[in-house]
């Protein structure tokens, strides 16, 4: 269960980039893989004070608190449909709780016919370090007049020259792209010290490695910088917080008659 929630925002969860796709990945140029990104949601009053919230009863790990901002029509999706582990004969709450780990999937399924919940959290759950990440991003757009989600999302301008990149570069699935937010400058060096080595717009660039890397079998301390691989060639550095995932968990809200609730998780992966 844990594997549906790797990549819930760049800020605090960019330890699970793919680190290990500089040997596969070629160094050579590529075409510019330009993206649109979706429009920003700039939150009123009411939404910022779910927000605030959310992000409250994430620390103080109040699973009462959080389950009253859960809206009713809670829906678990995979990649904008629903997925095939959204039970559609269980409550909105009950999806939900399944989803971030609070309890197991099996045994909400031996309770299926009594409509009993368990009590039983899933393995490393409940998964309050993602619910804490969702609830300090700022990166929000509106998926629709009703919806609004984050971290914002971006699609790419041209699918033919994505793939001619891939190709190029010899980029297989598992090399992760991140989308820049805005025109960046990268770097010889993940620090200030740094030369300048590329210029780029909002485009898609594979991830080569981050910085600071954690040792082997220790804890990854906060990522502060990705290197990529820039359409000229060259390897440089940007600072995490200039990119996203292209492909990434989202928490999605709804306004309701009780206020904005959370409305739907749309995971990124089967």
């Amino acid at each position: 269960m844990r594997s549906l929630l790797i990549s819930a925002t760049a800020a605090a969860l960019m330890a699970t980039a793919n680190t290990a796709s500089l040997a596969t990945v070629k160094q050579v140029p590529y075409p510019v893989v330009k993206v649109k990104i979706a429009d920003t949601y700039s939150p009123d009053a009411a939404f910022q004070q779910m927000e605030d919230a959310l992000a409250q009863v994430s620390a103080n790990k109040d699973a009462d608190a959080l389950f009253s901002l859960v809206g009713p029509t809670f829906l678990w999706m995979s990649r904008g449909e629903p997925s095939d582990q959204f039970e559609f004969g269980r409550g909105a709450l009950d999806n939900f709780k399944t989803v971030f780990g609070f309890v197991e999937p099996e045994k909400n399924a031996d309770n299926a016919d009594s409509g009993k919940i368990a009590d039983s959290t899933a393995p490393e759950g409940p998964f309050w370090d993602v619910l804490a990440a969702f609830a300090t991003d700022k990166t929000l757009y509106a998926a629709s007049d009703s919806l609004v989600c984050g971290p914002t999302r971006a699609t790419i301008v041209d699918d033919d020259d994505f793939d001619t990149a891939k190709k190029k570069i010899g980029a297989d699935d598992s090399v992760e792209w991140y989308f820049t937010l805005g025109d960046i400058t990268a770097t010889s060096t993940p620090t200030d010290a740094g030369s300048p080595v590329g210029h780029v717009g909002q485009v898609a660039l594979p991830i080569l490695n981050v910085f600071p890397k954690a040792p082997q079998g220790q804890p990854q301390p906060p990522i502060t910088h990705l290197q990529v691989l820039l359409p000229s060639g060259k390897s440089g550095w940007i600072p995490g917080s200039a990119a996203l995932p292209l492909v990434t968990d989202r928490l999605c809200y709804a306004l309701t008659p009780d206020g904005w609730k959370i409305a739907a998780f749309d995971q990124s992966s089967d």
